[in-house]
Formats: C-alpha cells, sequence, structure tokens
C-alpha cells in the first residue's frame, strides 16, 4: 500500500469529518479572497475610472486624510497647465450627494470646456451647452435604478437638475454618478473656487522619467501631492482602514482553515496510535509515516483550496451585488489572487499537519500496540 491509498484511505473512513474540514478550509479559503479582493478594490476602481476618463495624473490637497475632503484653488489650474509637457488641466469637485427619493449618488462638477467632456461617452442625450447651468448627465445604473429619462428632474443636495444626458461609461464608479457643471455644484457645498481634484494629461504618460519631473516640479510649486491612476487612494484614510480591516480578517480566515486541517489530523492521529504502531512495527520508517499523514492535509487542503477558490468568486459576487456596496464597488479577484489563495491553503494545509505527523512518530511501537 503506499502513501496516496493509504491516506484516502484514512480519509474516507471518516466521511462526515472529512467533509467538514475540506468545508471549513474551502470557506476560509473563499472568505480570504472575497475580503482580500475587497481590500483592493478601491483602488482598482478608482484606477478603472480615472483611465476611462484619459486621466494621466492626479493632484489633490498634500496632508488630506480623506480625498473627498481636499480642496484645491480651480486658479491653480493654469499655473500647471504652464509646465512643460502637460498638455491639458481638468478640475474636479466630487461630494457625495442625496436625491429626492432617499438614494445616494457620486454628484460630480466638471468645468466648461473640460477635455473630460471630450472622453464621456453618451447612452443618450447630449452634453451641456455653452453657460448652460441647472442640467445633469446622469449615469446609466442611476437612470435604471430611479427610473430617470431625458427630461426628467434631478434633485441633489437641495438643488432641482433637469436630465439632459445619460452616460454609459464601463467603470461602476461613474456609472453611479451625475455630472453637473461646476459651478452649480460649487455653490450647492460652498465651495465657491474650489476643486477636489486637478485632472492632468501629459505628452507622454508612459515615460517615468517625465512623470517624476512633472511629479517634483508640481509638489514644488504648491502645497499638494501628485499621483498616478493606481496610487490616488494610497493615502485616504477610510480606504486605508478597509483595506488593513478586510486583510486583517482575510488571514485570520485562512489561519483558521489550517488549524481545521491540524484539528482534524491530530484527531486521527490520537484515534490511531495502534494502527501506527503495527506500521512501525513492520517495518516502517518514522519519514515514511509521517509522510502519509503530510498527504492526508495535501489531500484535505488542496480539496478544500480548490472548492474555495469557487467560493470566494462566489462571495466577490454577492459582495458586489449589495447595493450599498456594488454601487461604487465591484469586486473582481484576480486569477493571480485566487491562484495564490489556493496555493497558500496547499502550504498551510502541510504546515498543518506537520505537528500530528511528528506526534505519530514519536509513541513507542510497543507501547502503540498494547492500546485497544
Amino acid at each position: 500500500m503506499n502513501h496516496v491509498s493509504l491516506a484516502f484511505r484514512n480519509l474516507t473512513r471518516r466521511p462526515v469529518r472529512s467533509v467538514l474540514t475540506i468545508l471549513g478550509v474551502a470557506l476560509a479559503v473563499g472568505s480570504f479572497i472575497t475580503l482580500y479582493g475587497l481590500s483592493r478594490s478601491v483602488d482598482e476602481n478608482v484606477g478603472r475610472m480615472l483611465d476611462e476618463r484619459g486621466i494621466h495624473l492626479s493632484i489633490v490637497r498634500r496632508g488630506t486624510a480623506d480625498l473627498f475632503g481636499s480642496t484645491i484653488p480651480l486658479s491653480l489650474a493654469s499655473k500647471i497647465a504652464a509646465v512643460p509637457d502637460v498638455t491639458a488641466v481638468a478640475g474636479e469637485l466630487i461630494a457625495l450627494a442625496e436625491t429626492n427619493e432617499n438614494a445616494q449618488v457620486l454628484a460630480v462638477g466638471w468645468a466648461e470646456g473640460s477635455f473630460l467632456w471630450t472622453s464621456l461617452p453618451l447612452f443618450a442625450g447630449r452634453i451641456p451647452r455653452a453657460g448652460e447651468r441647472g442640467i445633469a448627465l446622469i449615469g446609466s445604473d442611476i437612470a435604471s435604478a430611479l427610473g430617470k429619462r431625458i427630461g426628467d428632474r434631478l434633485e441633489l443636495l437641495g438643488v432641482s437638475f433637469e436630465i439632459i444626458g445619460i452616460t454609459n461609461y464601463r467603470s461602476i464608479i461613474t456609472r453611479n454618478a451625475a455630472i453637473v457643471p461646476l459651478e452649480d455644484l460649487q455653490e450647492a457645498v460652498f465651495r465657491p473656487g474650489a476643486v477636489t481634484f486637478l485632472h492632468l494629461r501629459i505628452a507622454h504618460p508612459g515615460d517615468a522619467a517625465e512623470i517624476d519631473r512633472i511629479s517634483r516640479t508640481l509638489e514644488a510649486m504648491a502645497e499638494v501631492r501628485v499621483s498616478t491612476n493606481d496610487s490616488v487612494m494610497h493615502n485616504d484614510q477610510q480606504a486605508e482602514l478597509l483595506r488593513a480591516v478586510s486583510s486583517a480578517m482575510a488571514w485570520v480566515a485562512l489561519s483558521m482553515g489550517t488549524l481545521m486541517v491540524l484539528n482534524t489530523l491530530l484527531m486521527a492521529v490520537l484515534e490511531r496510535m495502534r494502527e501506527i504502531g503495527i506500521l512501525s512495527a513492520i517495518g516502517w520508517s518514522k519519514a515514511r509515516i509521517m509522510g502519509s499523514l503530510v498527504i492526508e492535509g495535501l489531500i484535505l487542503s488542496a480539496i478544500g483550496g480548490v472548492v474555495g477558490a469557487l467560493f470566494g468568486m462566489a462571495g466577490s459576487h454577492m459582495l458586489s451585488s449589495i447595493s450599498t456596496i456594488g454601487r461604487y464597488l465591484t469586486i473582481s479577484p484576480s486569477f493571480g489572487l485566487i491562484s495564490a489563495s489556493a496555493i497558500a491553503a496547499v502550504l498551510l494545509g502541510i504546515i498543518g499537519s506537520l505537528y500530528p505527523a511528528w506526534l505519530a512518530t514519536r509513541q513507542d511501537p510497543a507501547t502503540a500496540l498494547d492500546r485497544p
């Protein structure tokens, strides 16, 4: 009898315990994938939103813990536009607003003539005319959720806007955003002449040296921080808290899977002391006995890891379907995260089996044979 067949035989002798252990490992891996994916989702979703708008760099006020609370004077845009290789500058004001239907939407203010309007994908309607005020373009998800059409009115922050367009962005954030003239939103949130971000387009966005030079020039010019699209949220306090809590819970879940394997194999060793003593008496070496038990742990954690990967994808989809989360974030675990989680489960399962395997080899064969 070889190691693998012995391991399978031992696992099938107690099917309920084996199945429960596999489910425990699977839930641990699935929770890890879902929670760790959640911790990375803010950066990924914001980065996709900025990429889709054709933005290369973003500027916020230095020292701001909450990016929504960042305030930059729009007058700074003209100075930034004069920096070599900066081809366009656009201000953006962002506020979380409640509609008259008691729904929460992201209110976004863009200035007339901003390059952001040129990359706006329209599903229906039109963009604002020169000097037009009191109008709004809403994302396709808002239009569907609130049953809004062109010509309807939408109240944001106590101000009524006429809907003139429905946008068709791919990013979940902008599909749930209402875009209004910058001046209207500045008045509504009492921030005249201020914006949350200044977005840049530069001549050579793929040139790391150019990005570094422009960033150093701008940060020396004013109390601002320049970020690429994938690092905008790195210093946001709320995003940092979400990352920390989600990551900690994810690792706790994966550690619980390891303990499940350790507990199952430890119980198996204690129940099979006489059997292990017989194997030792007939010539099985300590390494061979340890190997058979480690293979049991490997089988449990490998099956649990595969099932857990499926649980993780399903859990991410379920979390994204919750309206308060899915309105602004989509949790899409990457293939790398899923693979790494499954491999980590296998490795931790092997680690969890080492102590029971070592314990099995410490007993004296003669003493083990006297056990009932």
